[in-house]
C-alpha cells in the first residue's frame, strides 16, 4: 500500500514539472501578444496626428469654374447670358443685375488655397480666345492674361468684403481656407470672371423609344454627362446621365504624294484663229459697255440692278456638324421624378470624388441650383475635360503648389428639341389680343436670346405688324 502512494506521488510531481513550463510557456505567449496589442494601438493613435500634419503641410490649389453656353451661342460665360451679382466695388464688365436679384449666384471662376501659410506666390491666368470680365482681389490686367503677384497665404487675416449673411459669397468667407493677401486686398479666395470663345458642337435628340440621345461632334469626350428635364406630370425633374461620351477623332489624312514630272505650261500662239476671235469679241463688248454707260449717263437706259451682296452675319453660329457622328443613349437614372435636393446629392458625390472640399463643392451647387434647373427645358451638365480646359485657359502657380485640382463644370441651355416649337408659339403670341399676353411673350423671347433668332428673322416677315414691331425690337437687343 505504501509502495502504491508513493508511486502515485513521484506521478503527481512530475505532472506538476510537465505542465509548470508549459503553463509559463503560455504566460509568456499571452504576455508577448498584449505587448504588440498595446504598441500597435498607440502607433495607429499617435500615427492620425502625423497624417493630419503630413496633410496639412501639402498646399493644396483648387480651381473651379462654372461655364453657362447656349446651344447656339459662341462663347462660355457669354455676357448676354447672365448678369452680375457681384458687390459694387468689385468692379465689372457686366451690366448688373437688379436689387431684388442680388443674392443670385453667378457662375465665376473659384480658387482657393489649402495648407501651411505661403509668401510671394503667384498666379496667373491666361485665356488666349477671349476676355476677362472681372476679378477679385484687385491684379495685373495684361494682354489675355490676369496676374495676381506677390501674393501671401496666412492663415488669420480680416477680409476686405463686408459681405451680408444671406450673399451667396459669404459661406467661402467662413470657409477653413488661406487667406490671400496682396498689396491692399485680402480675401479667402480669388475670384474671376471670364468670357471664353467656345461653339458647342452638341446636339441633343429624342429617339424613338423616349430616350435622349446626345452626338458630340467636339475633338474632346464629356465627363460625367447629366440631363435635367423638367417633369410634365408633378413637380421635380427627371435624372438622365452617363459617365462619358466619347468626342469625334480627327482622321490624320495622307499627304499628297506630288510627281517629280514637271508640268509644262501650255504654249498658246497668239496669231491663231481662235485667240483673234476671242479677243475680237473681248474689244466688242468693252465698246458696247462704254457705249451703255454713256447712255445710262445721258438717262436713256435705266440703271443697273447691283447684284446682292453675300450675307456676312457672323451673329449666326454654325449648326453643328453632326453627319456620321454616333448618337450615344443617356438613359433615365430613375423612372420618375426626382426633387431637385436629390439630383444636386448626385453632383456632390462626383464633385467630391473630382478631389473639392466643402467650400467649393457649395459654391458648384449653388450655380447649379440658381441656372441648371429650368422649368422650360431640358438642360446638359457635364465636365469638361481637363487637358481642354489647360487649353483654353491655363493657369500657372508660382512656386508650384504640391496639389492642383481643376474641375470646370458647363451648363448647356437652349439645346431641348422641344424648345423650336416653344419659340414658334411665343412668336404667334406676340400678336395676342390681350397686352399682358403679348408683353409675357416678348420678355420670354428676350430671354431665350439666340436661340430665338432664327425664327424672329422670319417673323419680321409676318402678316401681323405687332408681331413684326416686337420681334425688330428683340433683334435689336440681340445685336
Amino acid at each position: 500500500m505504501n509502495h502504491l502512494y508513493s508511486n502515485m506521488k513521484i506521478l503527481q510531481l512530475r505532472s506538476q514539472l510537465c505542465l509548470d513550463p508549459l503553463s509559463k510557456c503560455l504566460q509568456l505567449i499571452l504576455t508577448v501578444c498584449i505587448v504588440c496589442c498595446f504598441l500597435s494601438i498607440n502607433k495607429l493613435v499617435a500615427g492620425e496626428p502625423e497624417k493630419k500634419k503630413q496633410k496639412n503641410s501639402q498646399l493644396i490649389v483648387r480651381d473651379v469654374n462654372v461655364f453657362l453656353v447656349s446651344a447656339h451661342g459662341k462663347k462660355l460665360n457669354d455676357a448676354a447670358l447672365f448678369r452680375s451679382t457681384t458687390p459694387g466695388y468689385m468692379l465689372s464688365r457686366r451690366l448688373s443685375a437688379d436689387s431684388s436679384e442680388g443674392s443670385m449666384p453667378a457662375p465665376l471662376g473659384l480658387i482657393t488655397f489649402e495648407g501651411p501659410a505661403v509668401k510671394d506666390i503667384d498666379v496667373l491666368i491666361e485665356f488666349p480666345a477671349g476676355r476677362f470680365l472681372s476679378h477679385w482681389p484687385t491684379a495685373r490686367i495684361q494682354s489675355k492674361r490676369i496676374y495676381w503677384r506677390s501674393q501671401n497665404l496666412l492663415k488669420h487675416a480680416d477680409p476686405s468684403m463686408n459681405l451680408a449673411e444671406q450673399h451667396w459669397l459669404h459661406h467661402l468667407q467662413n470657409s477653413e481656407r488661406l487667406f490671400v493677401k496682396g498689396l491692399d486686398k485680402t480675401e479667402r479666395f480669388i475670384l474671376y470672371d471670364v468670357e471664353l470663345n467656345h461653339v458647342p458642337r452638341i446636339v441633343l435628340s429624342q429617339s424613338k423609344d423616349g430616350m435622349f440621345q446626345i452626338q458630340n461632334s467636339q475633338a474632346v469626350p464629356l465627363q460625367h454627362v447629366t440631363i435635367f428635364q423638367p417633369s410634365v406630370e408633378k413637380e421635380g425633374w427627371k435624372l438622365a446621365s452617363i459617365e462619358q461620351i466619347p468626342g469625334v477623332k480627327k482622321e490624320k489624312k495622307n499627304p499628297d504624294i506630288k510627281s517629280n514630272k514637271a508640268v509644262k505650261p501650255k504654249v498658246v500662239d497668239p496669231l491663231s484663229e481662235e485667240n483673234l476671235k476671242t479677243k475680237a469679241k473681248e474689244k466688242k463688248a468693252n465698246q458696247l459697255a462704254a457705249i451703255g454707260g454713256q447712255l445710262r449717263a445721258l438717262g436713256a437706259l435705266p440703271a443697273l440692278a447691283k447684284p446682292k451682296a453675300k450675307s456676312s452675319d457672323k451673329s449666326k453660329a454654325k449648326a453643328p456638324v453632326t453627319k456620321n457622328v454616333p448618337a450615344i443613349k443617356v438613359p433615365y437614372s430613375e423612372n420618375t421624378s426626382l426633387p431637385q435636393e436629390n439630383i444636386l446629392s448626385v453632383w456632390e458625390k462626383k464633385l467630391k470624388e473630382l478631389g473639392l472640399g466643402k467650400p467649393e463643392i457649395t459654391h458648384v451647387l449653388n450655380i447649379l441650383k440658381q441656372h441648371a434647373f429650368r422649368k422650360d427645358q431640358a438642360t446638359i451638365v457635364y465636365c469638361m475635360d481637363e487637358g481642354y480646359l489647360d487649353k483654353i485657359m491655363p493657369i500657372e502657380i508660382t512656386p508650384f503648389p504640391d496639389v492642383v485640382r481643376r474641375v470646370a463644370i458647363v451648363i448647356m441651355l437652349d439645346v431641348d428639341p422641344a424648345l423650336q416649337k416653344r419659340i414658334d408659339q411665343l412668336i404667334v403670341q406676340l400678336g395676342d389680343t390681350n397686352w399682358e399676353q403679348r408683353e409675357a411673350a416678348q420678355k420670354k423671347l428676350e430671354e431665350y436670346g439666340k436661340a430665338a433668332q432664327n425664327q424672329l428673322q422670319k417673323a419680321i416677315k409676318n402678316k401681323d405688324l405687332e408681331i413684326v414691331f416686337r420681334a425688330e425690337q428683340i433683334l435689336s437687343k440681340l445685336k
